[in-house]
């Protein structure tokens, strides 16, 4: 891109932040997300519980779980250490305890609880990218159904693949008829790097196609799930190590409620990512224009 197009791009970066209240949009996604969090969570439990077993589904859970979070580890003033595992496990485990795997009728019961999460993730794109086309509410149903469903896709997807790859040894791999055997002991480090960032890119990209209705083409979905889990894993880095200075006094200030604010802060922050993303995203689309 050569300076004038590179100044033309933010030019239009900066206009589209004006048009668009991004604390607003991000707020309402914040809003939507901690009040449809517990039917969300129901419904994957259901569909990884149906396919894998009820205590997998809780397993995997708390690893997505643990993943979309930064590193929070501290210790409390009584001596006990909190990291952000034991905070995931401590927030399923009520619902993992007094819930069973959802059946069919549940699991739609659950759908049109979600269903405002969904749309307010359709109003951030259609304020964004401008898209004026209203489809019937029983349209608007079935998109948010089928969102919900790749989404959940997604997840089991990752679900299967780790249990997969958990059956084979793959530090060290034998050729058949010789004794050669090839080490390979840093390829768990590297899928423990490549498998978050491959699941956090997948999500955003459903989100991007088919939450604008897939008015977003696919190479735009795929470009503004890149710009997102760029975005996603560089706060996530930023955040912990800040977090691993200031933990103390947050815990000094708000005492036992200091996870809870702090995972307030993160799903706003999260929100506000989302936003600039799409922000990101739609001026590229008109620069190309």
């Amino acid at each position: 891109m050569s300076k004038n197009g590179l100044r033309s791009y933010w030019s239009r970066v900066i206009e589209l932040i004006k048009l668009v209240d991004i604390i607003f949009n991000a707020s309402a996604i914040t809003f939507n997300l901690f009040i449809c969090a517990i039917p969300f969570t129901l419904i994957l439990i259901s569909i990884i519980g149906y396919i894998l077993s009820f205590d997998a589904a809780y397993t995997e859970l708390v690893r997505y779980g643990t993943e979309l979070l930064p590193d929070i580890t501290y210790e409390q003033t009584n001596s006990v250490t909190v990291e952000s595992e034991r905070i995931v496990e401590a927030l399923l485990a009520p619902l993992i305890q007094g819930r069973n795997v959802l059946g069919l009728t549940g699991i739609i019961i659950m759908l049109f609880f979600t269903q405002s999460l969904f749309h307010s993730l359709k109003i951030v794109l259609f304020n964004v990218f401008d898209i004026h086309r209203k489809s019937h509410p029983i349209k608007g149903l079935l998109t948010n159904f089928l969102g919900l469903g790749l989404l959940g896709t997604v997840f089991l997807f990752f679900s299967l693949l780790v249990s997969f790859i958990s059956l084979f040894d793959l530090r060290t791999i034998a050729i058949p008829l010789t004794k050669i055997v090839i080490e390979l002991p840093w390829i768990y480090e590297l899928l423990d790097l490549l498998l978050p960032l491959c699941f956090t890119f997948m999500l955003a990209f459903v989100i991007f196609r088919f939450m604008s209705e897939r008015e977003i083409s696919i190479p735009d979905a795929l470009q503004g799930a890149a710009l997102f889990t760029i975005l996603f894993e560089s706060a996530k880095l930023l955040l912990s190590l800040y977090l691993s200075y200031a933990i103390t006094r947050y815990e000094f200030v708000y005492q036992g409620y200091t996870v809870i604010i702090v995972l307030a802060l993160w799903v706003f922050y999260l929100s506000i990512l989302f936003v600039i993303s799409a922000i990101l995203l739609r001026a590229n689309i008109d620069h190309k224009k």
